[in-house]
């Protein structure tokens, strides 16, 4: 199996990694152990499983060649452990799916607006916009949360400004 090199030329370490994650599905679990030693450097887990050891050393060698998860998805899933180990039964609501040809509808000062959901944004007058807070923003002409506005969100229960 090819080694793979160092994360400072990226082409060559995605093409190395995607030839590595080819050739796990065809190791036994002595392969896969002997490959994890290989390249992670250290005892590979006590599973038997050969396709939890492939996916946990498919995840390890991406990690490695790409990086793990971004700060902010770190922070989310910090902060819903932490709500899980409070909460045991904790169930997260569903976020709306947008899907391309929806119409979504919102009076504002007596003014009646349409945006509707594009494959790559939204549209409203005509005009294309990447995300429903810019629509927002061009509606009322200050910093409001798209989903928010078009009342796609749960209230926060935050009193409102008279």
């Amino acid at each position: 199996m090819p080694a793979l090199t160092s994360a400072k030329d990226s082409t060559s370490t995605a093409q190395d990694l995607d030839t590595v994650l080819a050739i796990l599905p065809t190791l036994s679990l002595d392969e896969l152990r002997r490959e994890w030693k290989r390249h992670l450097h250290s005892p590979p887990p006590t599973t038997r499983s050969r396709e939890l050891l492939r996916g946990l050393i498919a995840w390890k060698l991406q990690d490695a060649a790409f990086g793990g998860l971004s700060p902010d998805a770190k922070r989310r899933l910090a902060r819903l452990a932490d709500t899980l180990e409070r909460k045991p039964g904790h169930s997260p609501p569903p976020k709306p799916t947008l899907r391309p040809g929806t119409v979504l509808t919102r009076e504002w000062r007596g003014v009646f607006y349409q945006v509707c959901v594009t494959a790559d944004g939204f549209e409203h007058v005509g005009t294309r916009f990447a995300s429903l807070s810019e629509v927002a923003r061009a509606i009322t002409g200050t910093r409001w949360s798209g989903p928010a506005f078009f009342g796609l969100t749960a209230p926060t229960g935050r009193k409102a400004k008279p």
